[in-house]
């Protein structure tokens, strides 16, 4: 019977420790704690009686009726998504040199404002292609942190799981780190067993259906938001590459927008694959720029979305 208690209590314990973890590895920015709604999307909930979605109930995107706010509260300036992208002067909007290494290439006051974006942001998304060209970290580094804030949970859209096993600091370095993946048709079921005991406990895999419309192992953006709204995300830094940010763009998921035109022009760029006409056809409207240091900076907004300042220079 002593032997039956210790094993009940043991048991307990590590149940207990496994869902502190897990709390912890999902500790948002205070600011990211907030009932503000997505400016223009909904969840429809789920039936569980025949798994469809019924018109009559409807939950707003980044609503946190499951996640309620904590002591420090205060609600966000900003929910939504926000792409920021640097791109060289050519007409083909190169984003970086056909090298096998990428360097930066804008302004130290154009990276400080990446920086205060990330600060601002509740997670900072990329694909994997962006991990394996600058192996990023994705931190906040060169601005002070305010406010209590924590570091932005990291996003890494890697529907094949080719990142996993590698040496790539948002897998090593003890920061949260969601994967999302493609479940079933993409990764096999016991690779991804396999896959799940090389990540450590800082990273977590997300099973995603693919992207209905998409043959390839491209995953939904708009279901990856509402994941991420489930979890108390509600202001995305969509941060790159070219790829992910026509991802987005296409399913008009972007709320705002900053680019960033540095005074060079590539020998040999990587093309974005988008340019004017896209940012038009996602519903965004050029509203101002400015400039940091040498580089013209371009600010773009969906309709109805009010800047997050008075003046444009000022946030972030």
């Amino acid at each position: 019977m002593k032997r039956s208690r210790s094993f009940i209590t043991h048991s307990v314990t590590l149940i207990l420790l496994s869902w502190k973890t897990s709390l912890l590895a999902f500790t948002p920015n205070p600011s990211c704690n907030s009932h503000h709604p997505h400016p223009h999307l909904t969840i429809h909930q789920t039936s569980p009686e025949n798994g469809h979605s019924p018109n009559q109930a409807s939950t707003p995107l980044f609503s946190t009726a499951n996640h309620p706010p904590t002591n420090h509260t205060t609600p966000p300036k900003v929910t939504g998504v926000t792409l920021k992208m640097a791109f060289d002067s050519s007409p083909t909007w190169g984003v970086a040199e056909s090298t096998p290494t990428s360097q930066r290439f804008t302004s130290p006051q154009s990276l400080d404002m990446v920086h205060r974006l990330r600060r601002e942001s509740c997670a900072v998304l990329v694909g994997r292609a962006t991990v394996e060209r600058d192996d990023c970290s994705l931190t906040v580094r060169r601005v002070e942190m305010e406010g209590g804030r924590v570091q932005p949970v990291r996003v890494v859209l890697d529907p094949e799981l080719k990142l996993i096993g590698r040496e790539f600091v948002v897998l090593t370095d003890g920061l949260p780190t969601l994967v999302y993946h493609a479940v079933g048709e993409c990764t096999a079921e016991s690779e991804d067993g396999k896959t799940r005991e090389q990540v450590s406990d800082s990273v977590t895999l997300v099973e995603m259906k693919k992207h209905p419309d998409n043959q390839q192992c491209a995953l939904s953006p708009l279901e990856i938001l509402r994941d991420l709204s489930s979890r108390g995300l509600h202001h995305i830094m969509v941060e790159g590459g070219p790829a992910t940010a026509r991802l987005f763009l296409n399913a008009k998921l972007v709320d705002r927008a900053i680019l960033v035109r540095a005074p060079i022009q590539f020998a040999l760029p990587v093309p974005a694959g988008f340019d004017e006409e896209t940012l038009k056809e996602a519903g965004l409207t050029m509203i101002g720029t400015s400039m940091m240091g040498g580089d013209k900076v371009e600010y773009w907004t969906k309709a109805g979305t009010e800047w997050p300042a008075s003046e444009l220079s000022l946030w972030p």
